[in-house]
């Protein structure tokens, strides 16, 4: 759930910043300019996630998510087709930042190989500065948790023939995300 946490601030936060351009102009949000904008928020997240610089994450963060932005997130985990576990968090800027440094570099570099897809369905705008957005998150990485050690452990080699390091386990995650990114209110110039 971590990049998930850092996906879905990108993606409420997009809008805010999107919503200059079309009240600049006294006009609604297009369809083509809430897909234009979640283009180039998948191609931010993928490259800061992929470069694992949390200091990069949390100043994109500073300059796109509002300071009175609130964020309302429901997770189900299903492993074959049976749910496992759910969620729901309710977060404010505040969290979110806190978040970023709970997770920190250790589990940010922990995963390799990510990618990401955001699909924008539905865009109902309400105005020059809102809409309601229907987006669809498709992102997969590998992690690689830290391997567990005892507290206190001390590992004496002493007469030990050497023991071969153990490999760490990698975890594929596939996830598909759907999102209802609803009314929300953008930020005013």
């Amino acid at each position: 759930m971590r990049p998930l946490t850092f996906a879905v601030t990108i993606g409420l936060a997009a809008l805010i910043a999107l919503s200059a351009s079309a009240r600049a102009q006294n006009r609604e949000l297009t369809a083509d300019e809430v897909k234009n904008y979640f283009t180039q928020v998948q191609r931010d997240a993928t490259e800061l996630l992929q470069r694992g610089d949390v200091e990069q994450i949390a100043q994109w963060s500073e300059r796109h998510v509002a300071d009175d932005a609130h964020f309302k997130v429901s997770v189900q985990a299903v492993h074959e087709s049976i749910p496992k576990m759910w969620s729901v968090i309710d977060l404010d800027k505040a969290d979110i930042n806190r978040l970023q440094i709970l997770l920190g570099q250790t589990v940010i570099r922990s995963i390799q190989d990510y990618s990401l897809r955001i699909d924008v369905g539905k865009v109902v705008p309400h105005g020059v500065d809102a809409a309601t957005v229907t987006v669809t998150w498709r992102d997969s990485f590998k992690v690689t948790p830290p391997a567990p050690t005892a507290p206190g452990q001390a590992q004496s080699t002493v007469g030990q023939a050497p023991q071969p390091a153990a490999q760490p386990r990698t975890v594929d995650v596939k996830r598909t995300l759907e999102c209802d990114h609803e009314s929300m209110r953008l930020g005013r110039s």
